[in-house]
């Protein structure tokens, strides 16, 4: 199988590219940077884009998008351009949408021309926004535009979009499309909702505050991996819509903080705050990508407790 990867050497997508070798596939990634592939030397790895401006080139230039198509079986699309390469700022909205709703416009179109067999899309739980339900399945209403977790509505909204685009060409040009939207992800050494504010706060002894309430699951990249894996030109999958997260992974934010204490043996006090959370407590259902799928997330919280320890003792 030849794969292209978009976004390929971002934090999930160089983890999926790496499995994809792994199993002797040659693999094409269009991304603006190596990233995370940067020491990855393989003679079934190519790379194309490399080093252009994220704004013009990528997925937003289409003659580079059809050549990084051309050829390829299965099309991963992992790409998204916020404002560069960083989660601390945002493009203004007309671009956010111009390069990232455009550029997938670019690979669909591509892939559908090309005669692509699969495209598979990285969404995100952030589509639901805030909900009064706790618990999430694929059929819960859609509210981006209340999402107040990081990087805000407006990704949200750029997320759900991007998934609509996807789903209409498996319904008007039988394009093999499957979204899978995905809850907080970590790693051995990274977990992408701990803030470096609280790790700060407790060297310093200060006070941290928490909102009571706040909460959720999250997902070890290589139970995303593998979902994308066992999906891939799997037909039950095509034209559907998949949650990935890990019920047994799910951690309060008043947990992490005492993780974040405990590691640095800080005197640090936690004060529980009321008001409004953010998304309030969330855990989505997994069960249809279990049942259409046979996929099921191995790694536990024990696992994210001790990424947590690793990030605060590393920081």
């Amino acid at each position: 199988m030849k794969a292209l990867v978009s976004g390929g050497g971002g934090f999930i997508g160089s983890r999926l590219v790496r499995r994809l070798l792994e199993r002797g596939h040659r693999v094409r990634v269009l991304d603006v940077q190596t990233g995370r592939l940067k020491h990855v030397d393989d003679p079934n790895l190519e790379f194309v884009g490399l080093g252009v401006d994220s704004s013009r080139g990528g997925m937003v230039d289409r003659n580079l998008v059809r050549r990084a198509v051309r050829g390829v079986d299965v099309v991963y699309h992992f790409a998204i351009n916020w404002d560069g390469h960083s989660w601390h700022g945002k493009l203004p909205l007309r671009e956010l949408f111009t390069t990232n709703i455009g550029g997938t416009c670019n690979l669909l179109e591509a892939a559908k021309s090309s005669g692509v067999k699969h495209f598979l899309f990285s969404s995100s739980i952030a589509v639901y926004g805030k909900t009064k339900s706790p618990v999430l399945d694929e059929e819960t209403t859609c509210r981006p535009e209340l999402w107040k977790g990081g990087p805000g509505p407006s990704y949200a909204i750029v997320k759900l979009a991007t998934e609509k685009l996807c789903l209409m060409h498996y319904h008007e040009y039988e394009l093999p499309v499957t979204v899978f939207r995905i809850d907080v992800v970590f790693d051995e050494s990274e977990y992408q909702d701990l803030g470096q504010e609280t790790i700060r706060k407790a060297r310093q002894g200060d006070t941290i505050e928490v909102t009571k309430g706040e909460g959720g699951a999250c997902i070890h990249v290589d139970d995303v991996v593998q979902a994308f894996i066992l999906a891939t030109l799997k037909r039950k999958s095509f034209g559907q819509v998949f949650n990935l997260s890990n019920p047994a992974a799910y951690v309060s934010d008043l947990d992490v903080c005492r993780i974040v204490v405990k590691s640095l043996g800080s005197k640090s006090k936690i004060r529980i705050v009321t008001g409004s959370a953010r998304t309030g407590p969330r855990i989505q259902s997994v069960r249809k990508a279990e049942r259409v799928l046979g996929w099921r997330p191995v790694k536990t919280r024990e696992n994210l407790e001790t990424t947590i320890d690793r990030m605060v003792r590393a920081s």
